[in-house]
């Protein structure tokens, strides 16, 4: 990116609709995004002081910020896709990255003037997953519990 009047800052929430393994190609152009939760006053600020814009949409993500990447740089040239990381700085082994998972997530803030329209935006760097809600994994979400198991009764036959 060659404005990099910014810092790059990074982010710790939980976050919601990564398309980090693979690009989001719903809409054009397509990008690899995720939404992270803004969770803390101290990164709120920060955003809002280099004109970030911080979203809420009366859902589970409360106040978050969307990062993206896009797939081809402006002359058409293929960028790389952020760098993903496991909490012991693994590489990351192509996982799907379900809702409410908790990251850190790297991002560049650049200027933008496009189509009449100019601001702040921010580059999707990096990400390290430090706990996976694993995507389409309906059972993840319970836990052993005393009461009726199959195990106990293929023991009792």
């Amino acid at each position: 990116m060659a404005n990099t009047k910014y810092d790059q800052i990074l982010i710790k929430g939980k976050v919601y609709w990564a398309s980090v393994v693979e690009p989001n190609t719903t809409f054009e152009p397509a990008c690899w995004q995720v939404d992270v939760c803004i969770e803390d006053e101290e990164t709120r600020e920060k955003l809002e002081s280099i004109g970030l814009t911080i979203k809420n949409k009366g859902d589970d993500r409360g106040d978050f910020l969307t990062a993206k990447r896009k797939i081809t740089k402006k002359d058409g040239s293929e960028r790389d896709a952020p760098r993903i990381i496991d909490a012991k700085r693994n590489p990351w082994d192509n996982r799907l990255i379900g809702n409410g998972s908790v990251a850190k997530v790297r991002i560049q803030p650049f200027d933008y003037n496009f189509a009449g329209k100019s601001g702040i935006s921010v580059d999707l760097m990096a990400m390290q997953v430090i706990d996976l809600v694993e995507y389409g994994n309906p059972s993840a979400e319970f836990k052993d519990e005393e009461g009726f198991s199959i195990d106990d009764e293929l023991v009792a036959l």
